[in-house]
């Protein structure tokens, strides 16, 4: 298999080969905790842009913008990275631990661009659209996941009866 530049970031960060995160339990513990760290600064940072545009107004949009495309990028990137490894990232079912996480770390972003229509101006009433549009979007968007998981089902059935 051919090595991506993607492989190569994965290879160097995680550092098989060295000691930055000690021996293999070692290692299986930080991998612990840095799941832990990226759940909780993906329902932390997002939030916190969300509300900060409110009180902060128009000058903010920008800097904050920019901030959350490059928190979101490498948890882009890192799924880009598990699927190509083979990994099934549709869910196999949707518990309500699933939904309540799937809701806070995405509702921010939709709060985050209502707010940056508002501030920007606030007699206008495309802050509401965006509202809207937002709503529309998750739909579509848990549409497709649901799509997606009973796809994997019917993939799994299969090959649960070729064995």
């Amino acid at each position: 298999m051919a090595t991506s530049v993607l492989d190569r970031v994965v290879r160097w960060n995680l550092d098989l080969d060295g000691d930055l995160y000690g021996d293999e339990r070692e290692r299986y513990r930080w991998y612990e905790g840095i799941a832990v760290a990226a759940q909780l600064q993906s329902i932390l940072i997002p939030w916190s842009a969300a509300v900060v545009i409110w009180p902060l107004g128009e000058t903010a949009v920008v800097p904050l913008t920019i901030m959350l495309v490059a928190f979101w990028l490498p948890a882009a990137l890192g799924t880009v990275y598990v699927r190509s490894r083979k990994v099934e990232t549709a869910p196999r079912g949707w518990s309500s631990k699933r939904v309540l996480l799937t809701a806070v770390t995405a509702l921010p972003y939709g709060v985050f661009v209502a707010g940056a229509f508002y501030v920007h101006n606030p007699d206008s009433s495309t802050w509401i659209g965006a509202v809207l549009g937002g709503v529309v979007g998750a739909g579509i968007g848990v549409a497709a996941l649901i799509v997606k998981g009973r796809q994997r089902e019917r993939r799994e059935a299969l090959a649960k009866d070729d064995d």
